[in-house]
């Protein structure tokens, strides 16, 4: 395993777990970590990656085997720095095993692997870290990308498939002739006084033949170069197709233009949304959008046009707010000031929540709000996009979503 980056890691490490973790921990920080590196993920890959995916799933596997058996796990505790969880002499801690940056180390990682060309290993780091936390940085539109680079990278026919094409031609070709061979001989046998007329009459076939020679396209057969679907996300669009309603109202409207969903409210009339079902009641989202005119976002929770939980943000005055809906008003739950809303019209806001039971974690461009705690709010599992008018009409242009278990 010369070289390879995970080398210095312990066990603990390996599966990304603290030393007093539990059975059901280890259990599960196995699961995640083996789903990532086991070779079967990596078969078309190349022989470095496949190499590395052998090699780390090898060494998770041993993990996996001392820290589940609790003699195996005390005699290895013994044999690392502070000896065994609960002795005197040193005291092992419970968290990780020195302070660093562990997010960013998997980030630089994944970047270090895409510039090398290792698309799989990145795509692998990538995952992990979105499994630490999934709206970290541009981790997840990274990770499409890589994904999008390795599915168009999988698409070149390689040597040993023009290989095995090169000799299907020519077998094809082979049996053409002879084909041609045969039914000249017995042409002439039957009708010795015209032998040119069969063979001119034949002789096209070869043609038609060799121009059929399966070929390599990059529609073919696309759900066979397709990326495993990761298990954490629920729903995600980045707008290539309509999947949310499209209606108009006398002062607003929901429409795509083929790349984006708008919506937009004028000051005198009611909010525009569009809203789709998810398969759970608590998400963790992240949304890409831009607020051209007055506030924008999401809707949580949404059970009808009258009762609705509703987290917008307007970049004009660089401030949030935590809308329910009653009846046909909004009132206001929470609000707040976010300096990290960045203005002008063709700005794009990340916005990224989890909604679990009544509470709401708000994180806006990377920057972390206060979490909100909406009592009474509908365990509707159905979401939305919203553009609520202020003291403007409001236009809002939403790019890329996606719904994930928290």
């Amino acid at each position: 395993m010369t070289g390879f980056d995970f080398e210095q890691l312990d066990h603990f490490q390996i599966l990304n777990v603290a030393r007093g973790a539990s059975i059901n921990e280890i259990k599960k920080a196995f699961r995640q970590e083996i789903a990532i590196y086991h070779p079967d993920r990596f078969m078309r890959a190349s022989d470095e990656e496949k190499s590395y995916a052998r090699a780390r799933s090898q060494r998770i596997n041993e993990a996996f085997r001392v820290l589940r058996d609790d003699q195996l796990r005390e005699n290895y505790n013994m044999t690392m720095p502070g000896g065994g969880i609960g002795r005197n002499s040193v005291p092992v801690p419970t968290g990780p095993l020195t302070q660093r940056d562990h997010q960013g180390e998997l980030y630089e990682t994944a970047m270090a692997h895409i510039n090398a060309g290792r698309l799989i290993q990145a795509v692998a780091v990538l995952r992990r870290l979105q499994q630490l936390n999934p709206f970290y940085r541009d981790v997840a539109s990274l990770l499409i990308n890589t994904e999008t680079a390795i599915n168009a990278r999988q698409l070149t026919m390689p040597a040993e498939s023009i290989r095995r094409t090169s000799w299907l031609t020519v077998s094809v070709v082979a049996i053409v002739v002879v084909t041609i061979a045969v039914i000249w001989v017995f042409g002439t046998f039957e009708n010795p006084t015209t032998p040119t007329a069969t063979n001119i009459a034949v002789e096209t076939t070869p043609t038609s033949l060799i121009t059929r020679t399966p070929r390599i396209t990059p529609t073919a057969q696309p759900k066979e170069i397709t990326a495993t679907p990761d298990p954490s996300v629920l729903f995600e669009d980045n707008f290539t197709s309509v999947n949310w309603a499209e209606a108009q109202g006398p002062t607003w409207s929901t429409a795509y233009d083929g790349k984006r969903f708008h919506l937009k409210a004028a000051q005198s009339g009611d909010a525009a949304w569009s809203y789709r079902p998810v398969p759970q009641t608590d998400i963790a989202l992240l949304l890409t959008f831009q607020v051209t005119s007055g506030s924008g976002g999401v809707i949580v929770r949404y059970r009808d046009e009258t009762d609705f939980v509703a987290v917008v943000i307007e970049p004009a005055t660089q401030t949030y707010r935590i809308l329910r809906r009653n009846g046909i008003s909004f009132e206001e739950v929470a609000a707040g000031s976010a300096p990290s809303i960045e203005r002008g019209d063709a700005v794009e806001n990340e916005l990224a929540i989890t909604v679990v039971g009544s509470s709401i974690s708000l994180t806006i461009n990377d920057v972390v709000m206060d979490p909100i705690n909406v009592d009474g709010m509908s365990d509707s599992a159905r979401i939305g996009m919203i553009a609520v008018p202020t003291t403007s009409d409001a236009d809002v242009s939403v790019d890329h979503i996606i719904i994930r278990i928290p």
